[in-house]
């Protein structure tokens, strides 16, 4: 009889790193303005506020703010907090499912 071996180097599931990664590539609606840091080249933060009914592409998790996120905002790179970003806006389901129709076409 065989045993099974796990290996002491196996990642445990984690929800967030799962739910990050489920967020990349969607859009959403800001409902009201809320802060997010912006680093421009000279790589100095700064505060700024992003203004209601801005639409938030996200690009990828932030390396610069734990539990955050990157987005895009009229060609610029802001770095916002996950809990802003889904407590203060909404998710823009058609953009999300024309991108998805789009991936189809192609494949």
């Amino acid at each position: 009889m065989t045993t099974p071996v796990v290996s002491s180097t196996a990642t445990p599931f984690n929800a967030t790193i799962d739910e990050s990664q489920a967020l990349v590539t969607r859009a959403y609606r800001t409902k009201t303005s809320f802060v997010a840091v912006y680093f421009p080249e000279n790589g100095k933060g700064q505060i700024v506020f992003l203004p209601e009914e801005a639409t938030l592409r996200v690009l990828r998790p932030s390396s610069c703010l734990p539990e955050g996120f990157e987005v895009l905002f009229e060609n610029h790179i802001y770095n916002v907090f996950a809990i802003d970003l889904l407590a203060r806006s909404s998710l823009l389901h058609e953009l999300v499912e024309k991108r998805c129709r789009a991936v189809a076409v192609c494949a």
